[in-house]
């Protein structure tokens, strides 16, 4: 019992060394700021990590965009276009952001 015990440990703690955050995806060049607000992957077939990833951060950047319209009197679209527009500024060089277009580009 103490053994799996010990080896489920191991597993849970490779597993979340091996989880993906939104940086490395960044840097790695896998995702980029969609003209949304929110973030899509860069690749057309990108791996379940990724895919998981940015379902995450677009959940959570959903539920913000809709507090913010909310508060604001904004359209959660509009809220989205404000987010795209910031998040293009903050692209780091390097990094993927999506022209109005649709196409990827790298800053």
């Amino acid at each position: 019992m103490k053994r799996v015990l010990l080896y489920l440990i191991a597993v849970f703690m490779s597993c979340s060394v091996l989880a993906l955050d939104l940086q490395q995806a960044k840097s790695q060049g896998l995702v980029g700021e969609a003209n949304t607000g929110l973030i899509a992957p860069v690749t057309a077939s990108p791996s379940q990590a990724v895919r998981s990833l940015v379902a995450n951060v677009n959940q959570q950047r959903n539920a913000r965009f809709k507090q913010i319209a909310v508060s604001h009197g904004l359209s959660v679209r509009e809220v989205g276009h404000l987010a795209y527009k910031k998040a293009v500024e903050r692209t780091a060089p390097g990094h993927y952001y999506q022209s109005p277009s649709g196409k990827w580009v790298k800053k």
